[in-house]
């Protein structure tokens, strides 16, 4: 439920940060999202239709190790050398288990690999297509489109860095996917081929980072230099997209080092005034937030932070510290967390005779000390005659 609950969050959420604030990228279209809270940090062109090469593995793997035993077996089929690109060089009928398969899709990136499961796991490279088109639209990826297993070209294949960004945030929560693409260098177990065992990751940040934990590179010459990215920081989990970039390690790692030292764990407040009906003398009512949100966020956010009071509507008269509702923060980037609200001051309530006069009790009151008032004046004049 959390899972859904943060994905929902990032589906919706903006994508503004102030000018300057922002990380030096070169990639066409880039996310830096924290992963807990869903908060989108950064972000360039995040909706763009982007080919996404093979970082497509990151869901081949993920439907692969929830659908199957480490111990299962993947058969390559008779057509496999047909499969172009980054391969393991499958024979046909070659078999590896599934988690041998799930280390050459994420170290090797073997093509071959890819579409072996997908005929295991689909019938066909389209069965295996719905499958993670039906699992894409479960996590509300509703800008992709999958054709491939492997992410080799195609047209029709494409998603966004937002989408990507939900991806990852959602394996993140897969450990035995964190364990593989966290791995250097693996060695296969294979029926034929036993020459060619020896699996290292095209990740070359797990030599240079140790915040870095996954997942995967991609790159074709439409696509360009693709990798999703899973970093544990001082500020808590965060991973990052960059799609057709120039240098994506350097991309990833100016994503990553922005993040950790923009953010951090902050108590957020704001006050505003607003106009109170039936207020003496027109007062305005100033009105806070009554318990700060602690929450991860910039310099700007808490200096820019603002109280919505958009709905809001009070009559005098009003007690300071007194409740008076409920209503948004809202930071620089459009996040909204909901807030109670308490007064400030006190603002009296004014006379209105028409109010006055409306009520029935008043009346009555109004009409009892005439007669009072009359029977006195009556009572007077006869002792004055008399």
């Amino acid at each position: 439920m959390t899972s859904v609950l943060i994905l929902a969050w990032l589906a919706k959420s903006s994508t503004f940060v102030g000018q300057s604030a922002m990380p030096v990228v070169t990639a066409e279209a880039a996310i830096a999202v924290h992963a807990e809270s869903g908060r989108v940090l950064w972000g360039r062109n995040v909706d763009r239709p982007m080919y996404p090469a093979s970082t497509t593995k990151l869901l081949t793997t993920l439907i692969l190790l929830e659908e199957t035993n480490p111990s299962d077996v993947i058969v390559a089929p008779e057509d496999v050398k047909s499969v172009r690109g980054s391969s393991l060089h499958l024979m046909p009928g070659e078999q590896i288990s599934a988690e041998g398969a799930a280390y050459a899709l994420m170290l090797r990136s073997a093509n071959d690999v890819g579409y072996a499961i997908a005929r295991k796991l689909g019938g066909s490279e389209d069965g295996f297509a719905r499958k993670m088109n039906d699992y894409s639209a479960k996590l509300g990826m509703t800008n992709t489109h999958w054709v491939t297993p492997h992410g080799l070209n195609n047209d029709w294949h494409k998603t966004t860095a937002r989408d990507m960004g939900i991806l990852a945030s959602h394996a993140r929560e897969n450990a035995e996917l964190v364990a593989i693409t966290s791995t250097q260098k693996y060695t296969i177990q294979r029926s034929l081929n036993q020459k060619d065992t020896l699996l290292e990751s095209k990740n070359k940040l797990l030599k240079e980072d140790p915040r870095i934990k996954g997942f995967k590179t991609g790159y074709t010459n439409p696509a360009g230099l693709c990798f999703v990215g899973y970093w544990q920081t001082g500020i808590g989990d965060v991973v990052t997209v960059v799609l057709n970039s120039w240098d994506w390690a350097a991309d990833e790692s100016a994503l990553a080092n922005w993040a950790e030292k923009s953010f951090t764990e902050r108590d957020l407040s704001a006050s505003a005034e607003i106009s109170v009906a039936r207020a003496k003398d027109d007062r305005e009512l100033a009105v806070r937030v009554k318990e700060p949100v602690r929450t991860l966020a910039s310099a700007e956010d808490a200096t820019y932070a603002r109280l919505d009071l958009r709905g809001m509507a009070l009559t005098a008269p009003i007690e300071a510290g007194q409740g008076v509702g409920k209503g948004r923060l809202v930071l620089p980037d459009g996040t909204e967390y909901p807030v109670d609200l308490v007064a400030e001051n006190s603002v009296e309530r004014s006379f209105d005779l028409q109010e006055f006069l409306g009520n029935p009790v008043a009346i009555v009151l109004v009409l009892l000390a005439s007669g009072f008032y009359w029977y006195r004046r009556r009572s007077y004049e006869r002792f004055e005659v008399g």
